[in-house]
């Protein structure tokens, strides 16, 4: 997907007066006025809509500075732009954060539950790898119907057996290795949660409710890539210093190699 820079003019006032507010240069957009007003916000989201739309895209990557206005940031996504962020390697990086926080566990020894109620890409790619290398895997969804595709393929390929349940008493009371797919707070506190789980979550915002949890809820991590790639080489040719690298790793969509830090 065609992806723009967006970031503000260090000079918005002077000989930038008479320029229009919003400029496309190469991959960037330059947004040439100060961000004071929630009208004057929309105003210039509205302008980032039309040239990507123009351009016939519908993504971007934010400055680390532009990042930390919120309202301008949820006036971008009521306009239906996607806006890259550290999330999207996050997941691409699950399996590598599993086996950090299992230590010396081994995969064909251990379980692993899965929350999930919608399956994309990313998540049926995880849950078919996982079913071949965990001792059992256990699928909890409001959805079992959508599951059962996957579940039959399995078994017909592979004569393995994968657990699908609802039971909110039961299915994750004992369990130690939680995968949440997306069920929000409200879903997953709906569920007896054993208490030294360890969580790890796509969804943000999760906290689990119970007085008795003492696990760990994982939902981000750092990534320090540590040689010269394709990543760090993209930002030095369009002069991107100003952006989180985790955030052009989802435009360009490569993992380059790195240090997990969890």
């Amino acid at each position: 997907m065609k992806t723009f820079f967006v970031e503000q003019s260090n000079k918005v006032e002077g000989v930038h007066i008479f320029l229009k507010k919003v400029t496309k240069k190469g991959k960037k957009i330059i947004i040439n006025s100060k961000l004071e007003k929630i009208n004057k916000k929309d105003k210039i989201a509205k302008k980032i809509k039309n040239i990507l739309m123009e351009e016939k895209s519908k993504q971007i990557v934010l400055s680390e500075n532009l990042k930390k206005d919120d309202e301008f940031m949820k006036i971008l996504y009521g306009y239906n732009i996607n806006i890259c962020d550290s999330k999207w390697l996050f997941k691409q990086l699950t399996n590598e954060i599993i086996k950090k926080i299992m230590k010396n566990g081994k995969k064909e020894d251990s379980e692993i539950h899965i929350c999930i109620n919608e399956l994309d890409e990313i998540s049926e790619k995880y849950i078919n790898q996982f079913a071949k290398e965990f001792k059992r895997i256990n699928i909890i969804t409001n959805h079992i119907g959508k599951f059962r595709k996957i579940e039959n393929k399995l078994f017909d390929e592979d004569g393995i057996l994968i657990n699908i349940t609802n039971n909110k008493r039961k299915s994750l009371s004992k369990a130690k290795l939680i995968l949440n797919i997306d069920f929000p707070k409200e879903l997953i506190n709906e569920f007896v949660i054993c208490s030294t789980a360890k969580i790890i979550t796509w969804e943000d915002n999760i906290k689990i409710l119970s007085k008795n949890f003492n696990g760990k809820i994982i939902n981000d991590c750092d990534y320090i890539i540590t040689e010269e790639n394709e990543i760090t080489e993209f930002i030095r040719e369009n002069n991107l210093m100003g952006y989180d690298e985790k955030d052009i790793c989802q435009a360009l969509e490569i993992v380059p190699n790195g240090n997990l830090i969890i």
